[in-house]
């Protein structure tokens, strides 16, 4: 599993673990005080040469629904818009919370609540579909997010 460095123009390889309680305390890096997270599952996408943590997300996994929702997905700030160095942050995390639909046996069955300004970013990026309040995705389209974002190609 790789970034794309812009910068280099290379593959960078990258690694996704639990977070500790240090990845979480407030820093410049970050908008969102994740200490709120910590009674979900946050999992943390980092460079694995140099530990750089590059983005976080929160999982509740929903056993009587059969299906993990997406609580906060943050990418470090440097990495957003057109000036980013890395490419396919958000893709990876997405796609690791798609694996973990899949490992549980919920089908790949993910959703989430996005801000406004993303609900069109992740129907057409991702292949979300609108549930009333909630988007997600499963099966076939979270197979593609997993083959997209997970693999070495």
């Amino acid at each position: 599993m790789y970034v794309y460095d812009v910068i280099e123009m290379q593959k960078i390889p990258v690694q996704i673990s639990k977070a500790k309680n240090s990845d979480l305390k407030p820093n410049s890096i970050f908008e969102f005080d994740w200490r709120d997270e910590r009674e979900h599952d946050v999992f943390k996408l980092e460079i694995k040469k140099n530990k750089e943590t590059l983005g976080l997300i929160s999982l509740k996994i929903i056993s009587e629904e059969l299906r993990i929702e997406i609580r906060l997905l943050e990418i470090q700030k440097a990495n957003i818009g057109k000036n980013k160095r890395y490419q396919k942050i958000a893709g990876i995390l997405i796609g690791y919370a798609c694996k973990k639909a899949f490992d549980l046996g919920f089908l790949g069955f993910v959703s989430l609540i996005p801000k406004t300004r993303l609900r069109i970013h992740y129907q057409e990026k991702y292949g979300f579909k609108q549930f009333g309040r909630h988007l997600a995705v499963q099966l076939e389209e979270s197979e593609m997010i997993m083959n997209k974002y997970l693999t070495n190609e």
